[in-house]
């Protein structure tokens, strides 16, 4: 019987928390599933049949997900769970997976007829993996975002291109973010189009997290009518709830830890390196989540990035360290010690921000 990321080690899961349903049905899923074709889905893409397999094992269930009655679990410690599981076990399709979260999210923040209507109509077929939603916006950062709105009558236009957009073959829908002339971001859920207006432009090709589908999506005067529009606010306020959202550890970088531990594990002479890692991890984790879950949100900020940030430097070590154990044969695409540190590398990047690239870049240097 295979086992779970990180069994054996303080990164185990809590026997209630490995017992719940939801995280039984993943986990044993993601082991089962999507484990055995980790390697080839990192360089392949990933298949239909994993998304299908994570609908039917309930993980886009993950919404609105309530523990049983008389459980002292919180869906909050399920969803954690979740995303470590995914992360660990095949890093691709977990990306792929959770791109539907920042929909959901926006969803259930909504507010007005229009979110009501949008609720209705999406969450449950979200939840179901009947339809499944990309996102973009991360962009709305910089300092000239790439994709404009302009207010026409009854709605917006929409133009520019989307840089990074995850698993866009397995969307039916896109929520991106755009700016108005005036700084505003206007949010929107945007359909899939055949007539043209909504195109992929070819890129230079990932070296890390290849197989994620991902594709730089050209606008091209896209109209989205009010009634898909989830929120409108200044673009200072949208980046500074990024930036706070963002601070915190993140669950992936852990799920990421757990297999970089497990690789050390079976790696003897060095399994006490894998032992290092898992203790460490752990410690990191335990700190992280306690101030997320003690602390409303904005406070401790420093505290969190710092966290966050040393998380991210113990998973570039402890991967770089799975490639030094194992030689040569790490270079090599299939390995799973290189793709370990590919990830790792990639991890810094995601749902970066400049408070973030500055602690992280502080912490990895401060020796020198």
């Amino acid at each position: 019987m295979q086992r779970a990321p990180g069994a054996g080690t303080e990164l185990a899961a809590p026997p209630a928390l490995a017992a719940d349903p939801l995280v039984a049905a993943v986990t044993e899923t993601a082991v089962r599933v999507l484990r055995p074709e980790a390697e080839r889905t990192a360089r392949a893409g990933v298949p239909a049949g994993h998304l299908e397999a994570l609908t039917a094992c309930g993980a886009y269930g993950l919404i609105g997900y309530e523990p049983a009655p008389g459980s002292e679990l919180t869906p909050r410690q399920v969803g954690r769970e979740v995303h470590e599981v995914l992360a660990a076990v095949d890093p691709s399709t977990w990306f792929v997976w959770t791109q539907h979260v920042p929909l959901a999210k926006a969803l259930l923040a909504a507010d007005g007829p229009v979110g009501a209507a949008l609720r209705e109509e999406w969450l449950p077929a979200l939840a179901g993996g009947t339809r499944r939603a990309t996102a973009g916006f991360a962009f709305l950062r910089h300092p000239r975002p790439p994709v404009t709105a302009e207010r026409v009558p009854g709605g917006w236009r929409l133009a520019g291109r989307a840089p990074w957009v995850t698993g866009w073959e397995a969307a039916d829908s896109l929520f991106v973010g755009a700016v108005t002339a005036s700084d505003e971001v206007v949010l929107a859920l945007v359909d899939r189009a055949s007539d043209g207006s909504m195109t992929t432009v070819a890129g230079a090709p990932l070296w890390a997290m290849g197989g994620t589908h991902t594709a730089s999506v050209e606008l091209r005067d896209v109209h989205v009518p009010d009634a898909r529009v989830l929120g409108r606010q200044p673009r200072a306020d949208w980046i500074r709830a990024y930036d706070l959202e963002n601070a915190d550890a993140q669950p992936a970088v852990f799920g990421q830890l757990r297999a970089t531990a497990d690789f050390l594990l079976a790696s003897p002479p060095y399994e006490d390196l894998g032992v290092r890692v898992a203790r460490r991890t752990a410690g990191l984790r335990a700190r992280a989540y306690a101030l997320r879950d003690e602390l409303p949100p904005g406070e401790g900020a420093a505290e969190r990035l710092a966290l966050r940030a040393a998380a991210l430097d113990l998973a570039v070590r402890a991967a770089a360290t799975c490639v030094a154990v194992t030689g040569g044969r790490a270079i090599q695409y299939g390995h799973t010690a290189g793709r370990l540190s590919r990830e790792a590398q990639f991890h810094l990047i995601q749902a970066q921000t400049t408070s973030l690239r500055t602690e992280t870049a502080r912490l990895m240097l401060e020796d020198l």
